[in-house]
C-alpha cells in the first residue's frame, strides 16, 4: 500500500477548496498549482473548463492511454437575487433533501476574490420550490455583504468542517468527489515517483452534480480520445450495500446503466491478484442508488469502467440535518494501489483486458467440454 503521507497532503489541499456546481474555480486553481509543480505532466483545459492531465512515461503508443476521471463540484447554493443588504436568495444545485436545509448554516464565497477569502457566514431562514422545480433558499447573513453578489460568481457551501481526519476516517464537507479527484492526483504522483513506462491521464470535470454537464460538453465537443480506456472514480453511498473500510468498490454499473464488462473484468482480475500478494481488499457492487459519469461515457461508446469509495452521509444527508461526508482513508489508498498495479503489470491495462477475456474464454470452454458428452447423451430424441 502507498504511504498515507503520499495521499493526505494532496487530499487535504483539494478537499478544503470550496466548490459548487459551475463554481469549481478554487478546486481548479489547486489542480493548476499541482500541475505547475510537476512539469513532467501535460495539462490541457478545454473551452468549458474541464482539465486533462497527461502522464507520458513512454513514447510507445502500442497500448491505449488509461484515463481516470473524477469531478470537482459538490452540491451547493448559487446566488439568485439580493433581497436586502443581509438577505440573499440562492438556488439549490445538486441532490440534497430540501427539508434538511431550513436553519442550516452556510458559508458564502465570491469567485472574484482570492481563494483564501474569509467566507461570509449566514443561515437559511426559508426554503421554497421555485420555477422549474428549482429549490430556492433564503439566507440571512451575519453581516451586510461587502461586494455586489453575482451569478455566476457568488455561491455558498454548508457550514460544515472542510477537513477532519480521525484515525482511518476522513470527515469532510465534500468527499464527493474531491477525494476521488485526490486519488487520481495521487495516482499520477506515484507514476512520476516510480517512473512507470506507461501512458496515463486524469480527466477532472465540472458540474457533474446537476447531470454530468462538464462530461457531456467534453463528449459532444469531441474533447476525449475515443481510443483510450477510461475508469470513473466516484464516492458512492454505503446505502447501496457497500461498507467503509472493507476496500474500494469495483462498480459494475449504476442506476442508469451497466459499464464496459471487459474493463470491469480487468479491474477485478487485478484486484484478485493484488489480494493474494498483500493486505489489499476490495468490493464488487452495482451501486445503483445514484448515477456517475461512466454512464454518458459508455453511452458515447467509450471503453469505460468505474470504481467507487464507500461514502457515509452521501451529499451531507444525515438523519435529521446536514452532516460531513465520511470515507475510510484505507479505501482511498487501496484504490491508488489498484490503479498503479493495473498499469505496472505485464501488458498494462490492455494486458489486463486481454487476460480477463482469455480467462473467461478458458473457463467457459472448460465447462462446456466437461459436460458436452453428458449433454449429448441425455438429449431427448424427437420424431
Amino acid at each position: 500500500m502507498i504511504n498515507k503521507s503520499d495521499f493526505i497532503p494532496i487530499a487535504r489541499a483539494l478537499v478544503s477548496s470550496p466548490t459548487a456546481p459551475f463554481h469549481e474555480k478554487f478546486a481548479i486553481q489547486y489542480v493548476q498549482e499541482y500541475a505547475r509543480s510537476r512539469p513532467e505532466l501535460c495539462m490541457h483545459q478545454d473551452q468549458n473548463g474541464n482539465i486533462l492531465l497527461n502522464y507520458n512515461g513512454t513514447r510507445s503508443k502500442r497500448h491505449p492511454r488509461l484515463i481516470l476521471t473524477a469531478h470537482l463540484d459538490h452540491p451547493g447554493l448559487i446566488f439568485h437575487e439580493q433581497i436586502t443588504t443581509t438577505r440573499l436568495q440562492f438556488g439549490l444545485y445538486g441532490g440534497v433533501i430540501p427539508a434538511l436545509l431550513k436553519n442550516t448554516g452556510v458559508r458564502i464565497y465570491n469567485t472574484a476574490l482570492p481563494k483564501n477569502q474569509r467566507a461570509l457566514r449566514g443561515r437559511i431562514v426559508r426554503v421554497d420550490i421555485g420555477r422549474k422545480h428549482r429549490t430556492l433558499a433564503t439566507v440571512e447573513t451575519t453581516h451586510p455583504i461587502t461586494y455586489f453578489p453575482s451569478s455566476p460568481g457568488t455561491f455558498a457551501t454548508w457550514d460544515l468542517p472542510a477537513w477532519r481526519l480521525r484515525g482511518n476516517r476522513l470527515h469532510a464537507l465534500a468527499c464527493d468527489d474531491l477525494v476521488g479527484a485526490s486519488v487520481g492526483l495521487t495516482f499520477l504522483d506515484q507514476l512520476l515517483i516510480k517512473k512507470v513506462p506507461t501512458r496515463a491521464g486524469l480527466l477532472l470535470t465540472r458540474a457533474e452534480e446537476v447531470g454530468f454537464i462538464g462530461t457531456l460538453a467534453a463528449l459532444k465537443k469531441n474533447y476525449l480520445d475515443s481510443e483510450a480506456l477510461y475508469i470513473n472514480i466516484e464516492c458512492s453511498s454505503v446505502k447501496a450495500g457497500a461498507q467503509m473500510g472493507v476496500g474500494p468498490i469495483i462498480r459494475v454499473g449504476d442506476r442508469m446503466s451497466i459499464f464496459n464488462p471487459e474493463v470491469t473484468a480487468a479491474l477485478a482480475a487485478c484486484a484478485e491478484e493484488l489480494q493474494t500478494q498483500s493486505s489489499f481488499r476490495y468490493q464488487r457492487k452495482l451501486m445503483d442508488s445514484g448515477s456517475c459519469e461512466a454512464t454518458p461515457m459508455v453511452h458515447q461508446g467509450l471503453q469505460t469502467g468505474a470504481v467507487a469509495l464507500p461514502l457515509g452521509n452521501y451529499h451531507n444527508i444525515g438523519e435529521n440535518s446536514l452532516k460531513p461526508e465520511q470515507i475510510a482513508v484505507s479505501d482511498a489508498l487501496h484504490l491508488v494501489d489498484l490503479f498503479v498495479y493495473l498499469v505496472q503489470r505485464k501488458g498494462g491495462a490492455l494486458g489486463a483486458l486481454k487476460q480477463g477475456r482469455e480467462t473467461l474464454t478458458l473457463s467457459l470452454d472448460k465447462r462446456f467440454k466437461s459436460y458436452l458428452p453428458l449433454l449429448e447423451k441425455t438429449t431427448p430424441l424427437t420424431r
